[in-house]
């Protein structure tokens, strides 16, 4: 047996040491198992520790003391939520509070140059943020981020429709000695030699995020740009590049539904003709629904599954050519469910005005940039979870989850979403016991010379 990750240590204290009994020992039912090379990967969503065990140790698992020791196995009356819901209890009744808010993300202006029809943010006002609320901001940011680091997230509509804007707020940062990195969600369009050599000097951008919905033709169509010049495609892949050979990085988000999923495999064997083997491009792949219906309510249980292999053929086609964006084993249990209830993090919109969540522009707002302080009852919504069900008795990921009530997205729970969870931790076993059979090849192969 091999310790690929080691477990939280903090959740191993407050477990403390097993007692052993005389009753039948079962996996507890945050395990997850995963067929390896060289035997079985076995993860423990609650704890975090992942391991490696052989075939023969894998036969045998209920017997070996260890996996006893450090929960892996569990008497067979054991109560596992009831155990979960104390780790967690534990876990946020001592995290440390946020003293400084070091994540901002930004809303240049709400309008766009593309017209995609499944934009979430279709028919809202079309708003650009003005100088005079840009150094408002800068000095909102200065004066509550505490001297710390900050991380700022250029969103909008289209951030670059409003480049006044970034320039403007990022200068002003550099000359009141404000340490910032910025991350850049856009369409990719407007990304010219002028701007990259901008972002790269002055915004100090490390990364950005452009959705492609297909091929040449079926992006085109998808996208709508109000403008062209030539093919837009063609204009956003060269922008990549661009890019790429400016040292910042490209997160390639697909956008699959089922109108496009076959498509998106032509487009993963386009992207690995031009971008396979490239150094800071990495592809990942979403869902994407035309509706305001919720997603549980969306599909019947046969075409949910249809996206699910669809996704998961993509997603394969990708690793091959080595363009999927892969995610290692988090070591610290999760304590809050996005940027809404992080207690770190702001959305600043056009108008000056604060929310806690992107999705929400024009609505939901707890504060405002020309006054101090939140309005703490519209803070606590955001960190209102949504009532357990059923299902999470039983639940692998249950450790992990946290469903808020106001999110449109995780509050509600359905069969495709437990078997996303599962792909992606299985995907993440995978990627760490890589990482680790490298660094361990790398080792011998070092002791070898120094032999020499």
């Amino acid at each position: 047996m091999k310790i690929i990750s080691e477990a939280n240590k903090m959740v191993l204290k407050i477990l403390g040491q097993q007692k052993l009994s005389e009753s039948k020992y079962r996996l507890i039912k945050y395990c997850v198992q995963q067929r390896a090379d060289n035997g079985f990967l076995l993860f423990n969503v609650l704890t975090r520790e992942l391991l490696l065990l052989s075939d023969e140790e894998f036969e045998k698992l209920t017997e070996i003391d260890y996996l006893k020791d450090r929960w892996f196995l569990v008497p067979e009356s054991f109560d596992d939520k009831k155990c979960a819901d104390t780790v967690r209890w534990v876990q946020e009744s001592t995290q440390k509070k946020s003293e400084h808010i070091t994540s901002y993300t930004i809303l240049t202006t709400t309008d766009c140059n593309a017209r995609c029809f499944y934009c979430f943010e279709k028919g809202q006002p079309r708003i650009h943020m003005s100088e005079e609320t840009a150094l408002k901001t800068a000095e909102y940011i200065k004066k509550h981020c505490g001297g710390e680091k900050v991380g700022l997230t250029w969103f909008g509509g289209e951030p670059l429709y409003n480049l006044p804007i970034i320039d403007l707020i990022s200068d002003k940062l550099k000359n009141d000695g404000v340490e910032f990195t910025s991350f850049m969600i856009s369409n990719g369009y407007l990304f010219n030699d002028k701007v990259v050599k901008k972002a790269s000097e002055n915004w100090n951008l490390r990364n950005v995020q452009i959705t492609l919905d297909g091929t040449e033709e079926v992006y085109n169509k998808s996208k709508a740009y109000i403008y062209r010049e030539g093919s837009p495609y063609q204009v956003v892949l060269g922008n990549v590049e661009r890019l790429l050979e400016s040292k910042i990085a490209v997160n390639l988000r697909l956008n699959m539904d089922l109108y496009n999923a076959e498509n998106l495999m032509k487009l993963a064997d386009e992207l690995a003709k031009r971008f396979g083997g490239r150094r800071g491009v990495s592809v990942y792949v979403r869902h994407i629904f035309a509706s305001d219906i919720p997603m549980a309510e969306m599909h019947t249980e046969e075409e949910w599954e249809k996206r699910h292999q669809a996704m998961c053929q993509l997603e394969d086609r990708l690793s091959e050519v080595k363009l999927l964006q892969r995610s290692r084993i988090k070591k610290r249990s999760k304590l809050n469910s996005c940027m809404a209830d992080s207690g770190n993090n702001v959305v600043i919109v056009p108008t000056g005005n604060i929310g806690l969540c992107e999705h929400y522009i024009n609505s939901e707002f707890v504060g405002n940039i020309n006054r101090e302080g939140f309005d703490i009852s519209a803070v606590d919504r955001w960190k209102e979870r949504a009532p357990e069900i059923p299902e999470c008795a039983d639940c692998f990921f249950y450790p992990e989850c946290i469903r808020l009530k106001k999110c449109t997205v995780s509050h509600s729970c359905y069969s495709q979403r437990i078997k996303m969870f599962r792909r992606k931790t299985e995907q993440s076993m995978l990627y760490e016991y890589e990482l680790w059979c490298d660094n361990a090849n790398f080792e011998a192969t070092t002791e070898d010379e120094d032999i020499c």
